[in-house]
């Protein structure tokens, strides 16, 4: 099936539309369902289409008026701007400088859990002592090292998936930050169209089953190294509430003890939660990625559900702890996000048993790593 479009004067306004000078390639190219403009010499062509055969764009100047196959790009080629401006190369030292810098201010967070100034009365002697002498750093090497594994486990596997699927993206951008986690995490850009319902599956499941075969084990050696401490010295401290699975290790090894942690537990945990932050169902977090791929009517029903429920879940704990629950900022950030979700390439082709059985697997993940009261002071 072949689809035709035709010449107007002016660029087409509609919200949504792609705009993408005509290709000189000789290779062929996929059709897609999307509405997409073409700008020639000679004016600006828009077609609305809904076909699978490959085509030879061949004749893709021809004058105004002609009916003409309308080819799309491979579903990783980006789309550019009018006039072939295309997006911008990667700058490999900018990743590197923000991984640099990250990993300086991770460790420093981690020599504070370690205790490397513990005659500083506050975190800017901490930090003039740290500047003073670098040496003391060494002590949050550990803690710098597992945070790091788990967030370049997390977004390369992300990474990774997009290449296999041919999807254009970034390497993976870490975020410096302040104590006491040092980092905002890490980010890749998703720069090409994700095709398909498998696709989408595959590049949003990567990410956390990457991240979450770090964090277990890491949070595990925790816990081997951790030890017992009577109530009277767990009080005035600051609690970290456990992940389900760890709160079973945790049982299982110590029988429900008070524990002090070292800061591997501590990176662990801190895995755990931005795994299970990033499969709550909503907007484009890798669960919303996820359940838009199962159904994009469940995606919405999701989205709303899960921002209705944890909106109870925050006014219930700040009622029982007299405080404000951890989870409240992240409800703000999830009203915000809602159900929005961008459309894909192809959203005929379903997924297939295997990658269902993944997305029942992601669910198990964000299960085990929920916390459900991160943290008391």
């Amino acid at each position: 099936m072949q689809s035709t479009y035709r010449a107007s004067d002016s660029p087409p306004r509609r919200n949504g539309e792609l705009r993408r000078p005509p290709s000189r390639s000789s290779r062929p190219l996929r059709w897609t369902q999307a509405t997409v403009p073409r700008q020639p010499r000679d004016g600006w062509y828009t077609a609305t289409f809904d076909a699978r055969a490959g085509v030879d764009p061949s004749n893709v100047d021809a004058p105004p008026n002609t009916p003409l196959p309308l080819p799309t790009p491979d579903p990783g080629e980006p789309y550019p701007a009018p006039g072939g401006a295309r997006p911008a190369p990667d700058r490999p030292w900018v990743h590197g400088l923000l991984l640099a810098a990250t990993a300086l201010t991770v460790m420093f967070s981690g020599s504070l859990w370690e205790g490397a100034y513990e005659e500083a009365g506050s975190l800017i002697e901490a930090l003039a002592i740290a500047i003073a002498q670098p040496g003391r750093l060494a002590r949050g090497l550990p803690f710098a090292l597992s945070v790091l594994a788990i967030l370049g486990a997390h977004e390369m596997g992300h990474y990774l998936a997009c290449r296999r699927h041919g999807i254009r993206a970034t390497l993976p951008y870490f975020i410096p930050g302040p104590p006491p986690f040092g980092t905002f995490g890490a980010v890749i850009r998703i720069r090409g169209r994700i095709p398909d319902r498998r696709a989408l599956l595959d590049v949003a499941a990567a990410g956390p089953l990457a991240g979450f075969c770090v964090a277990l084990p890491l949070t595990g050696i925790g816990l081997l190294c951790a030890r017992p401490i009577p109530p009277s010295l767990a009080e005035g401290g600051v609690e970290f509430g456990s992940p389900l699975v760890s709160a079973a290790l945790e049982r299982l090894l110590y029988g429900g003890a008070d524990l002090a942690v070292g800061s591997v537990y501590l990176a662990g945990w801190f895995g755990m939660l931005v795994t299970s932050l990033n499969l709550f169902p909503a907007g484009q977090l890798d669960g919303g990625h996820a359940v838009y791929a199962l159904s994009a009517s469940l995606h919405r029903r999701m989205a709303w559900t899960t921002i209705a429920a944890l909106f109870a879940f925050v006014v219930v704990r700040t009622i029982l702890d007299r405080a404000l629950s951890a989870y409240t900022l992240w409800c703000v950030i999830l009203i915000l996000m809602r159900d929005r979700h961008p459309r894909l390439s192809d959203e005929i082709v379903t997924l297939d048993p295997r990658r269902r059985l993944v997305a029942w697997l992601l669910l198990a993940v964000f299960l085990l790593s929920f916390i459900p009261v991160p943290i008391r002071w």
